[in-house]
């Protein structure tokens, strides 16, 4: 027996020795290394995959520039000089707007419906940290509801057929989605009913006049002076404007491609 547990560790070597040279366990050797150098391989694919889509952003907004023009909002201030109160800036994209009404001097309420566009806004520290501004990631619409944003960037609209053709089908995402789940709500339950609101300037791709009917409350109360986006037959719309502001008195005029809106001298 002593003999025996003497010879065990030259037995266990043989057995290894022995084990290694089998061809069979050889074979099942290079199966496993194959096995786990393909899974490495996947693993490596996925990651880079998802590296790519993670890079990718679907519908960018407007990056803010501080050179950029805001003609538009400088009308809208100047025809309001008079006025007291508050800006709302309906697609609020970019931050043009905002921070033009602010430097006047503006409370300024804007409201984004692209979510990527409302993260864009919240990093531009003049805006974000403003006291006197307020960023609100909602569509504004004339009901609450849900419904889909078609994307295509800076143009992303509630309606398909803006997104459709031209620059704006340019503008569509390629990979990933090419429409986002939102929730439209009436601008007229959502805004403060002490304050009092001097401008509201619109630019949504079509929805403008969806909008305003989700303002009349406010509009009715306060007069203020309006601005919206009207590419004539570029983009389809939800109805016409100018017969929406009409009984109340409105005159609107040209401004590029926008009309300006105030109440009949």
């Amino acid at each position: 027996a002593r003999r025996l547990w003497s010879a065990a560790p030259l037995l266990l070597r043989s057995l290894v020795q022995l084990r290694g040279r089998s061809p069979y366990l050889a074979r099942r050797r290079r199966r496993r290394r194959r096995r786990a150098e393909a899974s490495r391989m996947r693993t490596c694919w996925c990651a880079l995959l998802l590296t790519v889509l993670s890079s990718t952003t679907p519908a960018a907004g407007l990056a803010y520039d501080e050179r950029r023009k805001c003609p538009l909002m400088n009308v809208l201030l100047a025809e309001a000089t008079f006025k007291k109160g508050m800006v709302i800036d309906v697609g609020a994209n970019g931050g043009c707007e905002m921070a033009t009404a602010l430097r006047h001097g503006r409370r300024v309420i804007g409201v984004e419906c692209l979510e990527s566009a409302y993260h864009e806004l919240r990093n531009v520290p003049h805006i974000e940290k403003h006291p006197n501004a307020t960023l609100l990631h909602v569509c504004a619409g004339n009901s609450t509801r849900m419904a889909e944003l078609n994307l295509a960037r800076d143009s992303s609209s509630l309606i398909e057929d803006n997104v459709a053709h031209g620059k704006e089908r340019a503008k569509v995402p390629t990979t990933g989605r090419v429409r986002e789940p939102v929730v439209l709500v009436p601008l007229d339950q959502l805004l403060p009913p002490a304050e009092q609101v001097a401008v509201i300037k619109v630019d949504v791709q079509g929805g403008e006049y969806e909008v305003l009917q989700g303002l009349l409350q406010t509009i009715t109360r306060d007069r203020p002076v309006i601005g919206y986006e009207d590419a004539g037959p570029k983009f389809k719309k939800h109805g016409n404007v100018r017969s929406l502001l009409k009984p109340l008195g409105y005159v609107c005029k040209r401004s590029g491609e926008d009309q300006v809106c105030s109440e009949t001298p």
